[in-house]
């Protein structure tokens, strides 16, 4: 297969950060933990602290053989194993590794690994077998590339070569590096001697980001800093690094054809895939102006819907992974490769190497299944809805459905707003990717105006989601207790968007233990315009 081209188009400058997790009984909420929560089934809720390359590295020694790389998907897990190999080739780092081997899991999807004849056939260097076996491992490193992607890493046994090799059972002289999102890999963590988290951007390296996207052009660096300070939510998608050359990428595009910037995620992710069906007629010659998903010409609209019900079937089954068998046989695989959402490798399969198809980002397939249910009838989406809004894993496909319909059906709101009383924010974030006002005021309405939150990291796209729910429900807010941890910049967003509801609130309770004198003194000086508030704590 060709090598893919990068789209949206990435610098050839890139970064990341990466934590250490320590190993401790002790959870300390610090600032720096804060700033890495956000808010997602691939959270690393332990202690952590910031850790450099090299050092993380270091960490890998005679004793300690099995480092574990977490991270959520975009933040840079498979950019970080490459710069590993390069730097390995360069005599920069691992200098006692002899033999280093990258392998992509999701290139073994469909037949498991069963020994190392296996890797070294994708490799082309069977020759390498006899040595390493007789070495025990000694001076190989094995670099797994996306455990999540791997369907085969646990037996009930507990006797696949994959299990084997992590206990020392087989090559115990080899080193291990492993990555994988953090809800995949928790079975791992014991059996690891060192653990990382792979961060993606935090501020500091947003702004780093920009300035140098535009280094000849300091004002549109300002343009964009400004965008994202008006509009922190998708502030908030930029620590995952592939969403900010995304964003960058549709604010460069739409600002040219003077359209409106994007205010949601789902509407991120709808601009960048029309624009995505645009590269395509690009490439092929044609000159078609695409609006929406709506208006997409045959016979392209009858492969992205094959797509998105494929992405959907996926997702509901937990798989990032797809063969030719879940795709539509009257479509060929280029026909689905080529619209660009679908990415196609190769696989070590009992016949030699067999094609591998996987959506080029989880957050894409996520869109594309909530555009599949959108699609639907009403009673087909009202039947997904309920399958599906208490799996976590689809968590993010309910949002971008209610982005995509607005909430316009009651009876579909009805039913996630049943789950108000028992997580009312998620019901919140739902109606903030709507951006239907009316759904906030039926929202506090039903737990009669008080809003109460509790244990719970908050997030910047958290206090943005209650932000908007507080302004938009205004006079049907009576109370307010977040018994959580909080952030000064949080706070203040909350307090800003409570201006429509001065009359209305009552009470405000604040409980947090590193809510310090200052942040307090300030906060009361923030609400002492709420002429009924009764209590604040």
């Amino acid at each position: 297969m060709p090598a893919q081209e990068d789209f949206p188009p990435v610098p050839t400058f890139s970064f990341t950060n990466l934590a250490l997790i320590k190993d401790t009984t002790e959870m300390k909420k610090s600032a720096f933990f804060l700033n890495t929560i956000q808010g997602s089934v691939d959270d690393v809720i332990e202690t952590k602290v910031t850790v450099g390359y090299e050092e993380l590295l270091e960490g890998i020694n005679s004793k300690s053989k099995i480092l574990l790389l977490e991270g959520r998907p975009g933040c840079g897990k498979t950019t970080l194993t490459r710069k590993i190999s390069r730097d390995w080739g360069e005599g920069a780092v691992l200098r006692f590794i002899k033999y280093l081997f990258l392998i992509p899991l999701r290139q073994f999807y469909a037949t498991p690994i069963t020994g190392l004849s296996n890797i070294l056939q994708y490799f082309d260097m069977s020759d390498l077998e006899v040595n390493i076996k007789g070495n025990a491992g000694e001076g190989v490193c094995f670099i797994f590339d996306g455990l999540d992607e791997y369907s085969q890493k646990y037996t009930k046994d507990g006797c696949s070569w994959f299990e084997q090799l992590l206990r020392g059972h087989i090559f115990p002289s080899s080193t291990i590096i492993i990555t994988s999102r953090p809800n995949a890999s928790v079975g791992l963590r014991k059996q690891a001697h060192v653990r990382g988290e792979v961060l993606g951007f935090l501020k500091k390296q947003i702004d780093e980001y920009i300035d140098k996207s535009y280094s000849n052009n300091p004002s549109k660096a300002s343009e964009v800093k400004e965008y994202l300070h008006n509009h922190q939510n998708i502030l908030h998608m930029c620590y995952v690094p592939l969403h900010l050359v995304m964003i960058i990428f549709i604010h460069d595009s739409y600002q040219d054809q003077k359209a409106p910037l994007p205010k949601t995620e789902t509407d991120v992710y709808n601009l960048f895939t029309v624009m995505s069906l645009v590269r395509y007629y690009t490439k092929i010659g044609k000159d078609i102006i695409l609006s929406d998903l709506q208006s997409i010409p045959s016979p392209e609209l009858a492969i992205f819907l094959s797509i998105s019900k494929v992405a959907y079937n996926t997702t509901a089954a937990s798989k990032t992974s797809l063969s030719l068998h879940d795709i539509n046989s009257e479509f060929s695989v280029s026909d689905v490769a080529n619209l660009g959402f679908i990415v196609v490798d190769k696989i070590i399969g009992l016949t030699g190497a067999e094609p591998i198809l996987s959506f080029v980002h989880l957050t894409n397939q996520e869109f594309l299944a909530a555009y599949h249910v959108s699609t639907l009838s009403s009673d087909e989406q009202l039947k997904a809805i309920r399958e599906h809004i208490g799996q976590p894993h689809m968590g993010v496909v309910l949002k971008f459905f209610c982005g995509l319909t607005g909430l316009q059906n009651p009876d579909h709101w009805t039913s996630i707003m049943d789950y108000a009383t028992n997580d009312i924010l998620k019901s919140m974030h739902c109606v903030f990717e709507s951006q239907n006002g009316q759904r906030c005021r039926e929202l506090f309405s039903k737990v009669r105006g008080h809003l109460y939150i509790r244990n719970e990291t908050l997030t910047l796209l958290d206090y943005c989601v209650v932000g908007y729910c507080l302004e938009s429900a205004h006079d049907t807010v009576k109370s307010i207790a977040l018994r959580c941890q909080l952030t000064a910049e949080g706070l203040e967003i909350i307090v800003q968007k409570l201006t429509r509801s001065i009359e209305s609130v009552t009470e405000l309770e604040v409980c947090d233990d590193l809510c310090d004198k200052d942040k307090l003194l300030a906060l009361k000086e923030l609400l002492h315009r709420f002429p009924n508030m009764k209590s604040l704590e």
